[in-house]
């Protein structure tokens, strides 16, 4: 094994910056190959024998000796693809301690089995299960069986997670996970709060109606008379599944893109679609080697879910299948906001009235009407979901308050984003913890909504008809995660982030149906 510290005679510790970078970035691709076979095939993992094995990387001297050579480095994208590697190294040395805790609880989902009604079923399974189910007392048994689950044997091993995550943050300086992400993307937290409080103000009263709406279409109720184990059919839409049949997906996906003059057969990327025991259903997309080998993973159960699903991880494959940076940290590091842009690009055409007709995926007026009606409940149930869940992590990774508290803070912010009280906060106060990820999906509603109007601008209403469109958005994919979020939206002509252009395509979209 050649490790990254060598001890010389006389001179203490001394560090390589290349191999820190190649050993990082051979860890990451051994983790990733490791979560893909745990997702794809239900393989036990076992990241702390991969952890053990770069045990080096764990040398608390590490980014203490990046941050000295950030600190020194007068060339501006030096200093940030070193300022990137600091953060990633003491994430490295913070996570190390954790390992064998992560492992326990991938492995308690993997192989976790709920009984419902005296048939056994994989912890993985009975989500996607309760999500389909249409029987109200059935999903109420799959309901209180997964919450009982996670409460049970979960929720213990998450909050060891959280404390112990705090812990190791502190001793390295950092107040609390909540300055340490807010350091490492540069994003001044207090005032991206005011942002999401002023998305969730804006939008409250058509999230009010279009909930509202739903409830008395679904069940011919108020939605306040919904309770938790329902309300996932407010937005599920099933009656539009007829639409997008399972079997002309990949094909249409692979036209959409190629009309952009995107090849999908000509980039390093292979979907995984098959349906088998113990797969996640989750999709998700693995940058093993970006711009060599990315994997996606899907689990087709029918529907514009499933489309919207693919079109998602597709951006995110495509975004690690051209890259053009060679630099490990502008590959795989930075603000995860923008990979989630990319991703949120195509998804989102799904949202588009012209895209959905022009196609031939829904033709019928007042079917699209009730269609894109639904998909903007959908959508702005998620951003409001996600601007709840940030400001509740804020408190989660505080250090300060205890598990009684924790449930009861979430159970309080959750309603001011759904708008009702959630019945039993202790189901999902740790397995909501998203570690800030979420972040990146408020960056990416924000800067897609300005990326979409570039387009427009542009290329016209039918941007993703053209090649021109397709090649501004490789363009800004090549750089990988070179660019921040706030660097993106300067990139193509803006000051910033600027959450005004979602919230006005909610008020456009709100009028267009009504």
């Amino acid at each position: 094994m050649a490790y990254v510290a060598t001890v010389l005679a006389g001179c203490g510790s001394t560090y390589d910056l290349d191999q820190i970078r190649t050993r990082s970035d051979d860890m990451a691709a051994e983790i990733l190959t490791a979560y893909y076979n745990t997702d794809a095939y239900g393989e036990e993992s076992d990241l702390a024998g991969i952890w053990a094995s770069y045990a080096d990387l764990a040398d608390p001297g590490i980014p203490e000796y990046v941050a000295r050579q950030r600190d020194g480095e007068t060339d501006p994208r030096e200093r940030k693809r070193l300022d990137y590697l600091f953060y990633d190294t003491a994430g490295t040395v913070i996570y190390d301690r954790l390992i064998s805790l992560q492992d326990e609880i991938s492995n308690a989902e993997a192989t976790g089995v709920v009984v419902v009604d005296g048939d056994s079923i994989a912890y993985r399974d009975i989500g996607i299960m309760f999500y389909n189910e249409t029987d109200s007392e059935l999903r109420l048994t799959y309901y209180e069986a997964m919450g009982d689950f996670e409460v049970e044997n979960l929720n213990p091993l998450r909050a060891r997670m959280v404390a112990e995550g705090h812990s190791g943050l502190t001793e390295f300086g950092f107040a609390s996970l909540d300055e340490f992400e807010a350091l490492r993307r540069g994003l001044d937290h207090d005032a991206f709060e005011e942002t999401v409080l002023d998305l969730l103000g804006a939008t409250r009263d058509v999230y009010w109606e279009l909930t509202n709406d739903a409830a008395h279409d679904v069940f011919g109720v108020e939605v306040t008379e919904v309770p938790d184990y329902d309300r996932g059919q407010l937005f599920r839409g099933s009656e539009f599944d007829v639409y997008f049949d399972a079997e002309s997906m990949m094909p249409f996906m692979e036209e959409i893109f190629l009309g952009m003059g995107i090849d999908i057969g000509s980039l390093p990327i292979h979907v995984d679609d098959e349906d088998r025991p113990g797969k996640e259903p989750r999709p998700a997309t693995y940058g093993i080697r970006p711009g060599e080998d990315v994997r996606i993973l899907i689990k087709p159960a029918g529907g514009v879910d499933d489309y919207e699903s693919l079109f998602h991880e597709m951006g995110h494959g495509i975004h690690d299948g051209v890259v053009t940076v060679t630099e490990y940290e502008f590959q795989r590091l930075g603000d995860y906001g923008v990979t989630e842009t990319y991703a949120y690009i195509p998804e989102q055409l799904f949202m588009d009235p012209l895209f959905l007709s022009e196609t031939g995926l829904i033709t019928d007026e007042s079917v699209l009407r009730r269609f894109l009606k639904n998909q903007l409940l959908g959508s702005l149930g998620s951003a409001r979901y996600y601007a709840g869940l940030f400001r509740y992590e804020r408190l989660l990774h505080s250090g300060v308050r205890t598990q009684e508290e924790l449930a009861q803070a979430y159970g309080r912010l959750m309603e001011e984003s759904r708008l009702v009280p959630l019945a039993h906060p202790e189901y999902g106060y740790l397995s909501s913890n998203e570690d800030y990820y979420g972040v990146n999906y408020l960056e990416a509603w924000i800067l897609a909504a300005q990326l979409r109007h570039v387009f427009r601008e542009r290329f016209g209403d039918r941007w993703w008809r053209t090649k021109e469109a397709g090649a501004l958005y490789v363009e800004l994919m090549e750089y990988g995660a070179e660019l921040s979020a706030v660097e993106v939206a300067q990139h193509v002509g803006f000051e910033g982030l600027d959450s005004s252009y979602f919230i006005d395509e909610v008020r456009l979209a709100y009028e267009a149906y009504r």
